[in-house]
C-alpha cells in the first residue's frame, strides 16, 4: 500500500508574545516569544518577523528577532524579538554587527596589515588613549625632519 501526502507550503506554527515592555528611549517594543511548531524542526527568523510584522502591523524590517532556543523534545521554541517604530530608528538604535548582517550598514574594507598595525599601536598606550589610536598607512616612526631639527636645537644648546 504506498501513501502519497498531500502537498502542503509547510506546517503551520504559533507565535505568542509576552511579556510586552514598551521602551520609550530606543522607540522599540521588546518582548519574550514562544513558538510552538509541531511537525516541524524549527522555524526561520525571517518567517518569525515576517508573523511579527503581520501581528503589530509593522514592516518586516522593522522586527527583529534573536536569542531562540528549542526546548528539549522540540515542538516549541522561545526566543526575543524587538519592534522598532520605523526602519530609521532600527537604523540609530540597533546594534551595528547586526545592522551589518542584516545589510543595513556597509562594512568597511580594512586590511589585514591595518589591524595588526593599529593592534601594536594600542599595545603601547594605556587608558582611554587605546580608543584615539588609529590606522594609517605608511612609514613607521616619526618623520626625519622633525627629528633633525630637534636634535639641532640641541646640540646649539650645549654650545652656547
Amino acid at each position: 500500500i504506498k501513501v502519497e501526502m498531500a502537498e502542503q507550503e509547510k506546517p503551520v506554527f504559533f507565535l505568542y508574545a509576552r511579556r510586552i515592555m514598551k521602551n520609550p528611549l530606543l522607540n522599540r517594543r521588546q518582548m519574550v516569544i514562544d513558538v510552538l511548531h509541531p511537525k516541524r524542526a524549527n522555524v526561520s527568523k525571517t518567517e518569525l518577523e515576517a508573523k511579527l510584522a503581520e501581528k503589530f502591523r509593522v514592516k518586516a524590517g522593522c522586527c527583529e528577532v534573536y536569542g531562540l532556543k528549542t526546548k528539549f523534545g522540540g515542538g516549541k521554541s522561545s526566543g526575543f524579538a524587538l519592534i522598532y517604530d520605523n526602519e530609521d530608528y532600527r537604523k540609530k538604535y540597533d546594534s551595528i554587527p547586526k545592522l551589518r548582517k542584516m545589510g543595513l550598514k556597509p562594512k568597511k574594507p580594512v586590511t589585514r596589515k591595518l589591524r595588526k598595525d593599529l593592534k601594536i599601536k594600542r599595545k603601547k598606550v594605556r587608558g582611554t588613549a587605546k580608543s584615539k589610536q588609529t590606522a594609517t598607512s605608511g612609514a613607521k616612526g616619526k618623520k626625519p625632519g622633525k627629528q633633525g631639527s630637534q636634535c639641532k636645537a640641541i646640540i646649539d644648546f650645549h654650545q652656547m
